[in-house]
């Protein structure tokens, strides 16, 4: 099977042949201490972890859909006092929910 090739939104050259833009980094609006811990292998391990025991988003969920988690996320962050190991403060989510939880608390 042949790959589509993907098409730059910016630049309209193809991604990772000819594109010139510059490619965002990862976490780049993380805490540095955060940074660390989510690299982690110990984080790592755990939050595959906790999404095998919790294998679909709570936030869908509550409004009725079935869509599986793909986050482990802190239901309160770290940088704001949340217990980094402690899994009564985590919750499973998914990308969109995880994203829309983020911006709300950023905003805040």
């Amino acid at each position: 099977m042949i790959k589509a090739k993907k098409i730059c939104s910016k630049c309209r050259k193809v991604k990772g042949i000819s594109c010139i833009c510059v490619k965002p980094k990862a976490f780049e609006n993380i805490n540095k201490d955060n940074y660390s811990f989510y690299n982690s292998r110990a984080w790592r391990k755990l939050s595959k972890h906790y999404k095998l025991k919790h294998p679909l988003c709570v936030s869908c969920e509550n409004q009725g859909r079935v869509t599986p988690s793909q986050v482990t996320d802190h239901i309160t962050p770290i940088d704001k006092g949340g217990a980094k190991w402690d899994s009564s403060n985590f919750q499973a989510l998914c990308h969109k929910c995880h994203n829309k939880k983020t911006a709300s608390s950023r905003k805040a």
